[in-house]
């Protein structure tokens, strides 16, 4: 009956404190403006004082929201439904739940005025508490209702999870305890994703109440336990007063009346260290009824007498109700039939006044539906002007689509073009790079007739010509013996020269020096043979070659230099072929110069056995660059750059010269 409380209380919180904005910020232009803020402010933080006593002196803090609430015309309408709100849950705090109602009327009309249905989804679930407390469980479960519905649209878990709780309250009072823990646990649940142990705590409490409903004690201690090691954690005092009322009932129901005694009389100390009166007789009625089964009678009249006098201090029809109905049950127990009937009689005319109050609140109800109903054929009104507006600008949306889905096209074909010009730049590299590869297939056609053209020129003709000689020695017996000395050693002389042309040939193929040494010997190794004929100077700079590098640039390089000095001899008629061959920690730099006779770049001259397109496709390859510059009668010069991974930059220098 009691916990309730609790949850009216966390719906209530629930109200915002009002924003900076709100208080005013900004340059004001006169008095009059500096005026209304500081009003706004001293409001402000009479609202924040009045919620930090709510607990603990509910008459105190409604002392302090009258303050706000003196002069309503001033005050900011958000704030006055606020104030109003918790005007009426101070009303509640003290179980005067007329008052309360009334108060949270006004509050909901308020906030119906203001349009916010986050204010009216907290009245609605205080009115449904209030109403709950007075018995009326109809109005009180269409106020959930209503209430449940604004939160789930909000998507407001903690303020769905303290209804929810509400609403298995009102099950457990209907006696239907199946649905009532439904609720409670769907309550537990949000609560708990809200991390709020103040929620958490109440729910457990409730559901340890619903338990000692059904006789299951051992279930109800457990879970008023648990409950209370939440409240305690928080140090909720509140929520411990409650608590410890729930583990007196328990012991009550099961005739332990010392430790519900006990029980009661710790609620009674933290209701009275919080100055709450309403709790304090409380528990003095609980600690009367255990007194009352232990048989000791006097002792539950002063403990039923000090609820009484709490009772008319704080003007509580409820608790004067549930006081006279204590004490119809002690004096039945003594058999004085007069005063219980009596008492019995008082109850049942404050039970009475309580209803008629009820049945005015639901008057000023019918009152409040009605200015709702108003409000919402107002609001239709105005959805119907939106909805002009809005077939209006849905106009101007297609329009505006319209426009976008055209520039949307010119897009797409802008990147179809741009797609076409890429697919042409494509088909233009694979053509290039199958020319590429045709080239290098020509190249190794060439090389290889050369190869077989010099095995058959030079190297078959001195092996014929050792044949002819063997073949003289064998067929003539009757020789003499100088002429056959000398048919053999012309023989051994031809193929010595067959084994020094093969030696030549194999070297132009691959010269052993490059394999072993590099290339920087393999060029010094060329360049010193072709200064023994004395048919063309060559001078050769070298820097950064020493050491071995990759071989197929090497061998790359190697080819190109000894072809550039073969179509030099073979073609430009030059005295001097010089090559400077650099190496960096980026790229090898090869210049070739000569000073014969050049020729036109655009017919370039396409050399049989290999040629400067081949050397071009071999320096592509290895993502080099190729450059001549020649002019007919003033020599060539030719520019090979292939790019390197990086290698520690040695310089050396080797010239050789011959005439």
């Amino acid at each position: 009956m009691i916990i309730i409380t609790i949850t009216v209380v966390a719906a209530l919180l629930l109200v915002a404190l009002p924003s900076a904005s709100a208080a005013g910020l900004g340059q004001p232009d006169n008095v009059q403006e500096i005026v209304s803020e500081k009003k706004s402010d001293y409001n402000d933080s009479l609202f924040k004082a009045a919620i930090q006593v709510l607990y603990t002196d509910p008459g105190g803090a409604r002392e302090i929201i009258k303050q706000v609430l003196q002069n309503p015309e001033g005050v900011d309408p958000a704030l006055l439904t606020r104030s109003t709100n918790l005007l009426g849950a101070t009303y509640h705090m003290q179980a005067n739940y007329n008052e309360a109602l009334a108060t949270f009327y006004q509050a909901l009309e308020l906030a119906q005025k203001l349009g916010d249905h986050l204010r009216m989804a907290h009245v609605y679930n205080n009115l449904g508490t209030s109403s709950l407390k007075i018995g009326n469980h109809k109005e009180a479960m269409d106020y959930f209702l209503k209430s449940l519905d604004q939160y789930t649209l909000l998507k407001d878990t903690l303020s769905t999870a303290s209804t929810l709780n509400n609403i298995g309250l009102l099950y457990n009072d209907i006696d239907n305890p199946v649905k009532a823990r439904i609720k409670f646990d769907e309550a537990l649940n949000g609560f708990t994703r809200a991390n709020d142990s103040i929620g958490i705590a109440a729910t457990l409490g409730n559901i340890g109440m619903l338990l000692l409903g059904q006789n299951q004690y051992d279930s109800a201690l457990y879970y008023h336990r648990l409950a209370l090691t939440y409240d305690s954690a928080k140090d909720n005092k509140y929520g411990l007063i409650i608590e410890y009322q729930g583990i007196a009932n328990v012991y009550n129901s099961i005739g332990n009346t010392g430790a519900a005694i006990q029980n009661y009389n710790q609620s009674k100390a933290i209701a009275r260290i919080i100055n709450q009166p309403f709790q304090m007789a409380f528990s003095d009625l609980g600690i009367a009824q255990a007194l009352i089964k232990a048989g000791n009678l006097k002792a539950a009249i002063l403990h039923t007498d000090s609820a009484m006098l709490i009772a008319n201090e704080i003007g509580n029809i409820k608790l004067r109700q549930e006081t006279h109905e204590v004490y119809a049950e002690i004096y039945e127990e003594m058999e004085d039939t007069g005063k219980a009937l009596e008492h019995f009689r008082r109850a049942g005319i404050l039970k009475d006044s309580i209803i008629n109050q009820t049945k005015l609140h639901q008057i000023y109800n019918l009152e409040i539906e009605q200015l709702s109903l108003a409000k919402e054929v107002q609001q239709l009104e105005i959805q119907r002007q939106e909805l002009l507006l809005s077939k209006k600008n849905n106009i101007i949306i297609f329009i505006i689509i319209a426009f976008l889905l055209a520039l949307f096209g010119f897009y797409l074909l802008y990147l179809n073009h741009n797609h076409r010009k890429e697919s042409n730049t494509q088909k233009m590299i694979l053509s290039l790079t199958e020319k590429k590869s045709r080239a290098a297939a020509e190249a190794e056609i060439q090389e290889r007739k050369r190869i077989g053209q010099e095995l058959h020129d030079g190297l078959g003709q001195m092996l014929s010509a050792a044949r002819l000689n063997m073949s003289a020695l064998q067929q003539k017996d009757s020789l003499p013996d100088e002429r056959r000395k000398e048919l053999l050693e012309t023989a051994i002389e031809v193929v010595d020269a067959a084994f020094s042309e093969l030696r030549n040939i194999s070297h132009n193929l691959a010269p052993s020096v490059l394999t072993t040494k590099g290339l920087a010997d393999a060029l010094k190794d060329m360049a010193d043979q072709i200064n023994k004929t004395s048919h063309i100077r060559v001078q050769l700079q070298l820097y950064g070659l020493n050491g071995k590098m990759d071989a197929i640039i090497e061998n790359t390089l190697y080819r190109a230099l000894q072809e550039l000095l073969n179509n030099t001899i073979k073609h430009a008629g030059a005295k001097t072929f010089s090559a400077q061959v650099v190496k960096s920690n980026e790229a090898i730099t090869v210049m070739v110069e000569d000073d014969g006779k050049g020729f036109d770049e655009k017919n370039m001259l396409i050399i049989p056995g290999g040629g400067l397109s081949n050397i071009r496709s071999r320096i592509e390859n290895l993502k080099g660059d190729f450059f001549i510059d020649s002019m007919e009668n003033r020599g060539t010069i030719i520019s090979i750059v292939i790019p390197l991974s990086k290698f520690n930059y040695v310089s050396e220098t080797y010239s050789s010269a011959g005439g």
